[in-house]
C-alpha cells in the first residue's frame, strides 16, 4: 500500500524541506497466476518473485492462466471432485474417530479432566472454592480402560523413593531482573 498524503501534510513537508516518497516495493509483493498444466487447476495470487517463481516451476506449475480446454476440463470434474470429498466426509463420519471426537465435542472430556483436576488438587490439599467447584453428576454408564489407567497414574504417589534432597548451598541464588 502506497504512502498518501493529503494536500495539507504535503505543502508542510515542502515548507520544512523534506519529502516523503514510497519506496519501491511498497505497494506488496508482486503476484501472477500459475495453473496445473496436467490439471487445469488455476492457483491466482500467488508470488512472482525469483524464489516463488522457481519454486513453483519445479513442482510443474505453469506460469499465467490456463488455457481454456485445460480450465473447461477442471471445471468439469468439480461434480466428481465434490463426490469424493462427500464419500470421505461420509466415510469418517461412519468411523470409530468420528465417534470419539463427538464425545470430545459433547464434553465427556472436559467433565474427566475437570475431575482428574479437582482429584489432583485435593490430594495436594488445595481448597477449592465453592463457587468454582465442579458439581458432580452420577453417571449409570462404566469408566473406560484408558480413563483407569489415568486415574491409576493421578493417584500414584508424587514423591519417589530415589528422590535426592539437594543442599541450599549447591542451589544458586536467582534474582529476577525487573
Amino acid at each position: 500500500m502506497p504512502i498518501s498524503l493529503t494536500p495539507q501534510e504535503k505543502a508542510r513537508l515542502k515548507q520544512e524541506e523534506s519529502i516523503i516518497l514510497p519506496l519501491d516495493g511498497s505497494t506488496g509483493a508482486e503476484s501472477a497466476a500459475y495453473h496445473n498444466p496436467k490439471t487445469g487447476q488455476e492457483f491466482p495470487n500467488l508470488p512472482l518473485d525469483p524464489r516463488a517463481l522457481t519454486r513453483y516451476l519445479r513442482r510443474g506449475l505453469m506460469l499465467g492462466p490456463a488455457p481454456a480446454e485445460l480450465r473447461a476440463k477442471w471445471e468439469s470434474t468439480a461434480s466428481e471432485r465434490e463426490a469424493a470429498a462427500d464419500a470421505m466426509v461420509a466415510e469418517y463420519e461412519s468411523s470409530d474417530q468420528a465417534q470419539v471426537d463427538q464425545g470430545v465435542r459433547d464434553g465427556q472430556f472436559n467433565d474427566a479432566v475437570t475431575a482428574a483436576v479437582t482429584q489432583v488438587l485435593e490430594k495436594l490439599g488445595v481448597e477449592i472454592p465453592s463457587a468454582q467447584a465442579p458439581q458432580k453428576e452420577e453417571k449409570t454408564g462404566e469408566i473406560a480402560p484408558v480413563q483407569l489407567d489415568f486415574f491409576q497414574t493421578v493417584d500414584a504417589p508424587t514423591e519417589s523413593e530415589t528422590k535426592q534432597q539437594v543442599s541450599q548451598a549447591s542451589r544458586p541464588a536467582l534474582h529476577l531482573v525487573e
